[in-house]
């Protein structure tokens, strides 16, 4: 086993991950990234901007709307 595998991050599949289940992707080449379950590919930085997105639908999460705030959106 590769020494430094323990400290090699993982990244969750985001298709699978948006759907609110956790599977790790595995490298299938440099920059390359492949979900078992649902079989995306894609590179890191597509990776990366699909997780923006996904962080959009838990922007409202950790902050409480009063009736006020709601009227005004």
């Amino acid at each position: 086993m590769d020494p430094f595998e323990a400290n090699r991050i993982k990244k969750r599949c985001p298709v699978c991950f948006s759907r609110e289940i956790d599977v790790v992707m595995i490298v299938t080449a440099p920059e390359q990234h492949r979900c078992i379950k649902c079989s995306f590919e894609g590179s890191e930085n597509e990776v990366f901007s699909m997780y923006a997105d996904i962080r959009k639908k838990y922007h409202w999460m950790g902050r409480r709307l009063t009736m006020e705030d709601q009227v005004n959106l």
